[in-house]
């Protein structure tokens, strides 16, 4: 088994830690894996997450081709797409969780399309979508792709036909509409010299997994500088706080900002075997 970097940017010469950013990473034989921000795989645009509050849909936040090992829901399942609402403070528009929970519309809802389009959405669902809510009620949308769905041409969010009172920036969350990020290309290169390749993430060094920081050994200080703030699959970990209970060695390590990633300055852990997810900041 091995563990991957991220790295992003329009060349493999010129990559960086995150989308945009000035902090040059080298991935040597990096690979193009996929891409961040902007438009979504080609799932069909009435499958594009929404949030279950406003109804408004969820930024792409990125699509990843998985190396085969990291392939854990089936081998026909080669890539994932996580989404953002951000929405765990935003005004819940009345009947949008019904409607995604596929309640049928009401006479009332059912000339309003708006919520026409969020009914849409439900029965249109991606049959891979996991749907991922965090510590403090934010949702994310987290879905399998076949190949043919990861090399499909990308597809724009749904059209914008919200109603009034839905674009105020302190009521809304996130959305596709007005907080996509430029559209950014992902590298995938091999993470060498990680000791906990291929372990699961312990605190209490279970299975001989040595904790970030936990060591005044100078090689590994040395590792834990040149891989901290980045984007990874497998190996060490360096949660922003606790470490999450349930990780296996599969565990992808996404940093804030990433493709418009809202995580205050912090990482999640989006596990790929178990499902955990967690973040924090």
């Amino acid at each position: 088994m091995k563990a991957y970097e991220l790295g992003f940017g329009e060349s493999a010469d010129e990559l960086t830690a995150l989308p945009g950013k000035p902090i040059e990473t080298d991935l040597p034989g990096a690979r193009v894996a996929g891409w961040c921000g902007g438009r979504a795989p080609g799932i069909g645009t009435a499958a594009w997450p929404r949030s279950p509050v406003t109804g408004l849909p969820m930024i792409h936040v990125i699509t990843l081709g998985l190396p085969e090992e990291y392939r854990r829901k089936g081998e026909d399942l080669v890539a994932l797409s996580l989404f953002q609402a951000d929405d765990h403070v935003a005004t819940a528009v009345e009947g949008v969780a019904e409607l995604l929970g596929s309640t049928a519309p009401t006479a009332g809802q059912a000339p309003d399309p708006f919520l026409a389009a969020v009914a849409a959405t439900a029965a249109a669902r991606h049959p891979q979508q996991r749907d991922l809510e965090d510590l403090i009620g934010g949702a994310h949308a987290l879905l399998w792709l076949t190949a043919e769905e990861f090399a499909a041409p990308r597809i724009d969010p749904p059209a914008d036909i919200r109603p009034a009172g839905l674009g105020d920036h302190y009521r809304r969350g996130q959305n596709a509409w007005d907080d996509s990020a430029p559209e950014t290309t992902v590298w995938l290169g091999e993470r060498t010299g990680d000791p906990n390749t291929g372990i699961a993430p312990s605190e209490d060094g279970a299975g001989g997994y040595v904790a970030a920081w936990s060591s005044d050994d100078e090689q590994l200080e040395a590792f834990w500088s040149s891989v901290e703030g980045t984007s990874h699959l497998g190996g060490t970990i360096m949660p922003c706080q606790g470490m999450p209970e349930g990780l296996t060695p599969y565990v992808f390590e996404l940093e804030d900002g990433v493709g418009g990633l809202n995580l205050g300055g912090g990482n999640a852990q989006i596990d790929l075997e178990s499902d955990v997810f967690d973040w924090a900041q």
